[in-house]
């Protein structure tokens, strides 16, 4: 009921040109300033449970939430702030006392099409069109291991989606999920459709479009020295021998990550840390390859040899250890045990579907196909709703 009378509370504050007013989650901001700052006692946290009260440490910096006070005090009267997509917290005044719930976020999902023609870059133009930076990146993710934005997509290339997309309070909401798209480029569509089942894309034949490896394992400020197995002259050493990795430039103590699931083999220093690659970390993943992290400064907390690391994963932090110039990441990947080209990972893709899977996917990609071949040629750099919207089950307060 409480929830339901806030929404009516909202709805009559904004006629009355005394609206819900939106503000940012400020950085290191905690739940318990936040109390503080509005004069609330902090022992209300001591009537929590513990699923409550582990929930008020998920608050993003930057997350926008939604308060409504008094006209005249200024006091806080309720304050939505969320922890997810789905969840948010309920801080609220009731007869005098503050009282805190962890409730559903409430939304619209719309199902829109997208058709495009670039003209400047898929970011510019996908946010000149539809209004928000949610898509754009959502596709740059999906198609992030097959296309390179900024050197494949050309001008007059084409880019088509049909998505899901949640509005609250009349904005875009959470994350857009793209069902299906293709990315046009020279005349060759490149499709990818998503499957429920295991919430991943694949390709009109089944293939899928994940790669085995992330692209790069660290933020970097520029790659210093690629791959060479012809040779070049040693920064140090001043004499000619292959470079088998790619250096990456990065701050002393950025996090390194595993470019893939795999099983420590080494962690340590082959010889004196002061030599050769200094504190290097080994990774065995499946298939025959592994990857090595060369010059850290160090490792992460409870990393061992033989330990398991998922893709993702810190596993040491950047430095200038061993033979080095400066603070960088030497990167290797071997297949069985030979050097290839780190920056040639993005092609190495995961298993695809087969046998009864690959048959309903293949029945079901054909469909979403001749759709998305229709809907593209309907129209040029426009958005089309193609479905009404629909709240969704969970429904509660917005």
């Amino acid at each position: 009921m409480r929830r339901f009378l806030f929404f009516i509370i909202c709805c009559w504050t904004t006629l009355l040109s005394n609206p819900v007013a939106e503000r940012s989650w400020a950085v290191n901001l905690v739940f318990y300033d936040y109390l503080a700052g509005n004069g609330i006692d902090a022992s209300i946290l001591s009537d929590l449970d513990d699923e409550t009260f582990g929930s008020l440490k998920m608050i993003l910096a930057k997350t926008y939430y939604y308060e409504h006070r008094d006209e005249e005090s200024g006091k806080l009267l309720h304050a939505l702030i969320p922890i997810s997509d789905d969840r948010q917290i309920s801080l609220y005044l009731d007869s005098d006392k503050y009282r805190i719930e962890i409730i559903p976020v409430r939304y619209f999902v719309v199902t829109e099409t997208l058709n495009a023609k670039m003209k400047n870059s898929l970011q510019h133009d996908l946010l000149q069109i539809t209004g928000n930076s949610k898509l754009s990146t959502e596709l740059s993710s999906i198609y992030g291991v097959r296309v390179d934005f900024r050197r494949d997509l050309q001008k007059e290339d084409r880019v088509s989606a049909i998505y899901d997309r949640k509005i609250r309070l009349g904005k875009t909401w959470g994350a857009v999920v793209v069902k299906s798209a293709f990315i046009e480029m020279r005349k060759s569509r490149l499709y990818a459709f998503y499957r429920d089942e295991d919430e991943s894309y694949y390709d009109e034949t089944g293939n899928t479009l994940a790669s085995l490896f992330l692209k790069y394992p660290v933020q970097f400020i520029e790659i210093t020295s690629k791959y060479q197995p012809n040779g070049r002259v040693h920064p140090i050493l001043g004499v000619m021998r292959p470079h088998l990795g790619v250096d990456f430039a990065a701050l002393q103590g950025t996090s390194v990550i595993s470019v893939a699931d795999g099983a420590v083999r080494f962690r340590g220093c082959q010889k004196e840390c002061d030599k050769g690659y200094g504190k290097l970390v080994i990774i065995e993943h499946k298939n025959g390859w592994e990857s090595r992290y060369a010059h850290l400064s160090g490792f992460a907390p409870a990393l061992a040899a033989g330990g398991r690391v998922k893709q993702g994963q810190t596993i040491g932090y950047v430095g200038k250890t061993g033979v080095a110039t400066g603070s960088h990441l030497h990167f290797e990947v071997r297949k069985g045990g030979q050097n290839t080209n780190p920056l040639a990972l993005r092609n190495v893709r995961q298993n695809g579907l087969n046998g009864a899977k690959l048959e309903k996917f293949l029945t079901e990609a054909k469909r979403l196909r001749s759709e998305l071949d229709y809907l593209a040629d309907i129209g040029e750099n426009s958005v089309t709703r193609v479905s009404s919207a629909k709240l969704p089950e969970s429904g509660g307060a917005n």
